[in-house]
């Protein structure tokens, strides 16, 4: 009887293996769906604060596209240029939405920090392999800096430095043709109230809500045209 129950209790923590590690799009970010071949295909390529909203963004755009991203962060703008082509791959995407900012202005991880210059640079090759793949673009402008010194750098970017890349970046999308979604304005003076805190630049989930209905507003609008 005891090897009995043994077994029974083994029996159900197998049957309960498959289910921890079930494919969820609508919760976990790095979970990309099963294509309805149907509807278009829609690729998000973006920083921590997109992986926030990308769930969010597949569950308003159900039965209306299929929404893909990378499984990774996408960082800074100079690393995006280098892996842009492989998150891409060889399949056709209806559209792309893509963001690069907030890397840059922090210099997370990097030995070369990021000038307005050299963050347009990189941008700029984003954008002609991303044109590559025939979809339609989209550039989210980055959301803003959160209030008081990061809480990895221990420094506060300034409104004037976060204003002098975001004129950089639409400088270029204004050159390439490149459809805007401004993450940054959308936020704008509502940081605290969205933000996970003065030393964050993460979002809670009013404020990952908020991003995720203008993501799919904006995409839904554009695959429209």
């Amino acid at each position: 009887m005891k090897n009995r129950f043994y077994l029974f209790s083994f029996f159900l923590v197998f049957l309960c293996l498959p289910l921890s590690g079930k494919s969820d799009p609508f919760t976990k970010p790095f979970d990309n769906p099963v294509d309805d071949p149907k509807l278009p295909r829609v690729l998000i390529i973006g920083d921590s604060i997109s992986i926030g909203y990308t769930p969010r963004v597949r569950k308003l755009l159900d039965g209306k596209a299929n929404v893909h991203r990378p499984k990774t962060n996408c960082r800074w703008s100079a690393f995006g240029d280098e892996n842009v082509l492989l998150w891409i791959g060889e399949e056709k995407w209806d559209l792309i939405h893509f963001n690069f900012g907030l890397w840059d202005w922090y210099g997370w991880k990097q030995n070369k920090k990021a000038t307005a210059q050299s963050y347009a640079k990189s941008l700029e090759g984003i954008v002609q392999k991303l044109k590559s793949s025939g979809a339609k673009l989209v550039f989210a402008v980055t959301t803003p800096p959160c209030i008081g010194p990061e809480k990895k750098v221990q420094f506060i970017v300034e409104d004037e430095r976060a204003e002098k890349f975001n004129r950089s970046a639409l400088a270029v999308m204004k050159k390439y043709g490149v459809a805007i979604n401004d993450l940054y304005s959308l936020i704008g003076k509502d940081r605290a109230k969205y933000q996970l805190g003065a030393n964050d630049v993460h979002y809670n989930d009013a404020g990952r809500d908020l991003l995720a209905a203008q993501v799919s507003k904006v995409i839904t609008k554009e695959l429209s045209q």
